[in-house]
């Protein structure tokens, strides 16, 4: 029996994919300083309080394709004071793609030591363990599922590509933090033990390491003049996976309790010969509200990928004190 289009046109993609090790690449998020915890688990802790966020991350809507990642977060600061204590989080990152049913779960525990170098710095060491999961769901339905003479659809099919698989890894991160009150940098690398995805097996495609480096300075502009509260924010984040890389680079102004700001994004490495260097524009607002932070982003893209009517990323965050009791003041309010 000939196999429908849409099913030979999902197997090509499949294949594709494995060949060019697309599905070994992590999702990214603009709003990376509202969910510090997926930039870098040395931020588990960093409000000296307890924590919990969430964002949706919807991109290229444009097409008959869709792709959505979510990441939740949730860590508390265990400390007599914001100088020396622990922080210990758990979170959860999931990405799916409507076209091929591919889906990518993965749950994890951060711990960060936090430690104070001097009168100015501190220095956040931390370490993430966890487990991910893969796998594909396809539910096209084949010729030999329709019953078109009874009406009806059948569960069973008898074609031998019929394709429904799974695996999970173990996995390990760690990172590095260095911050005063109004600067703050470091570093992560993901996947730090190579777990195999491949979904043959005997497959040797692994998850590349995630490197990234990131970090950013806090002006205060409120003088005599301005009593309000006035703060500019400059943040970049360099990301790199195995020959893919991006760079953000942006600013952010705060007045009170509304934030607006925009950033840059470029491709630094050439991967095809003709990729574009500057990739997309991203526009990025904040409003809080009590404790609540409330995120928005829209990535206009300028490249190939303009007709997709670009990204967007919705976010909230709830601080509360700490529920054990153990909180302290922040000594960097920069995120």
């Amino acid at each position: 029996m000939k196999p429908n289009i849409v099913k030979v046109f999902s197997l090509l993609f499949i294949v594709a994919c494995l060949c060019f090790k697309s599905y070994s690449q992590d999702p990214v998020f603009t709003q990376f300083y509202n969910i510090p915890d997926y930039l870098n688990p040395s931020f588990t802790g960093f409000s000296k309080g307890t924590k919990v966020g969430i964002i949706n991350r919807t991109q290229w809507f444009g097409l008959n394709y869709g792709l959505n990642s979510q990441f939740f977060f949730i860590d508390n600061y265990f400390g007599d004071d914001a100088e020396t204590g622990v922080g210990l989080g758990l979170n959860i990152m999931n990405h799916h793609e409507s076209v091929t049913r591919y889906n990518f779960t993965q749950v994890n525990l951060n711990y960060a030591h936090h430690l104070k170098l001097s009168k100015e710095w501190y220095f956040n060491p931390s370490l993430t363990v966890g487990l991910g999961v893969k796998d594909y769901t396809f539910d096209y339905l084949l010729e030999d599922q329709i019953l078109i003479f009874q009406g009806i659809i059948n569960a069973n099919s008898n074609d031998p590509i019929l394709l429904n698989d799974s695996l999970s890894f173990f996995d390990m991160s760690a990172g590095l933090l260095f911050y005063t009150e109004n600067i703050w940098f470091g570093a992560s690398l993901k996947h730090l033990t190579n777990p195999k995805i491949s979904f043959t097996g005997d497959g040797t495609i692994k998850l590349d390491h995630f490197l990234s480096v990131h970090g950013g300075y806090k002006w205060d502009l409120s003088n005599r003049s301005i009593r309000e509260d006035l703060d500019l924010n400059i943040d970049l984040n360099y990301m790199r996976q195995g020959n893919y890389d991006r760079f953000d680079l942006g600013t952010r102004v705060k007045y009170n309790d509304f934030s607006l700001g925009v950033f840059g994004v470029v491709a630094p490495t050439d991967v095809t010969g003709r990729s574009h260097k500057l990739t997309s524009f991203n526009i990025v607002g904040n409003i809080d509200f009590d404790r609540f932070r409330f995120g928005y982003s829209y990535d206009l893209n300028v490249s190939e990928l303009r007709n997709t009517k670009g990204v967007f990323e919705i976010s909230i965050s709830y601080k509360f004190d700490s529920f054990f009791g153990n909180n302290g003041p922040n000594p960097c309010e920069c995120m």
